[in-house]
């Protein structure tokens, strides 16, 4: 196919015919131009576990993004019949920690952990146990100095006789979230994390993770979990209580963050189990687990948090001919490390 190329063309000037490709004029001739090299990238994810990252040949920069795995929810209480008793509460989010460097500041390997977390478990006769304090996450230790994504505290498990859980703590940059107990959030993590709530998870618009929500009033649905706004990952929802009358509460939803709803509480009306966390899109943090709902005989177990470092929502409450929900695991840790290499893909 033959083209009209433009007379008099100057050196740079490109032109792009129809049915063919874009020339650029170079040193008097007409040549098919070619793209500007992309600098190319090696990027590695560790979600579980522990190793070494080795650093690739070419390694220019280096970005390293980690989190804290979120807190556990607490599993719900379980009482006779006639006598009230409150869900377990939702697990704090895990906190998020980003560090850059010079290839040549760190090792020709590095060492990695990332954290995990477990929910609390239900009960078939007395309270449910507190979610776990969500695993830290590491990096570093050979040449550069360990960095660590601390976790969410964990959410507080259900109770007897009108006394409320309340969610796990958020974790900071400098320390995890502490664990909910009676009606007292968990403390919240040093520098930048929030308390667990009493009632709505409390929010963070800082750098680290959010609070889960409490374990409503007897017989009513659970508090949502805290929302995260920029950092760290979102709290679990707290899960339906019930009453002495065995009026059933469904569990609520679990926090959001700037991008992802939490997951929806269990209904009493069924189905009672809550939905799990949204996972987080690459270097962003997962959102909150749902609540799970009372049920005489079985009650929802609490939904786990969402990929990385999302609270687990706390399990619903139950009779003693039944048995109460588990509360959900802790959305994991993760270490992502993104290297800037030389030379064109």
């Amino acid at each position: 196919m033959a083209f009209d190329f433009p007379t008099s063309p100057t050196e740079g000037q490109e032109f792009a015919p129809v049915g063919g490709p874009v020339y650029r004029y170079e040193s008097g001739h007409w040549m098919v131009a070619v793209a500007s090299p992309v600098p190319a990238a090696d990027v590695q994810m560790f979600t579980s576990g522990s190793g070494n990252w080795t650093k690739p040949t070419g390694a220019v920069t280096v970005r390293v993004i980690l989190f804290g795995a979120g807190g556990g929810g607490g599993g719900g209480g379980e009482v006779a019949s006639g006598t009230s008793a409150t869900a377990g509460a939702g697990g704090g989010g895990g906190g998020r920690h980003e560090a850059f460097y010079e290839a040549s500041e760190l090792g020709a390997t590095e060492a990695y952990s990332v954290g995990t977390s477990s929910g609390g478990s239900g009960n078939t006769g007395g309270a449910g146990t507190a979610g776990s304090v969500g695993g830290s996450s590491t990096f570093g230790g050979t040449v550069t100095p360990v960095i660590t994504a601390y976790g969410g505290g964990g959410g507080s498990g259900g109770f007897g006789a009108g006394t409320n859980a309340a969610g796990g703590g958020g974790a900071g940059m400098s320390g995890a979230g502490g664990t909910g107990g009676a009606a007292a959030g968990g403390t919240a993590g040093v520098n930048g994390g929030v308390a667990g709530g009493t009632a709505t998870g409390v929010a963070n618009n800082g750098v680290g993770g959010s609070g889960g929500g409490g374990a409503g009033a007897v017989g009513t649905a659970g508090s949502p979990g805290g929302a995260s706004n920029t950092g760290g990952a979102a709290g679990g929802a707290g899960g339906g209580g019930k009453t002495a009358a065995s009026a059933m509460g469904s569990g609520n939803i679990g926090g959001a963050t700037a991008d992802l709803t939490g997951g929806l509480g269990g209904q009493a009306a069924g189905p009672q189990v809550g939905s799990d966390g949204k996972p987080g899109t690459l270097g962003q943090a997962g959102s909150g687990g749902g609540g799970g709902a009372a049920n005489a005989t079985a009650a929802g177990n609490g939904g786990n948090g969402g990929f990385p470092g999302g609270g687990g929502g706390g399990g619903g409450a139950s009779h003693d001919t039944g048995a109460s929900g588990n509360g959900g695991a802790g959305g994991s840790g993760m270490v992502l490390v993104v290297t800037d290499l030389e030379g064109p893909r």
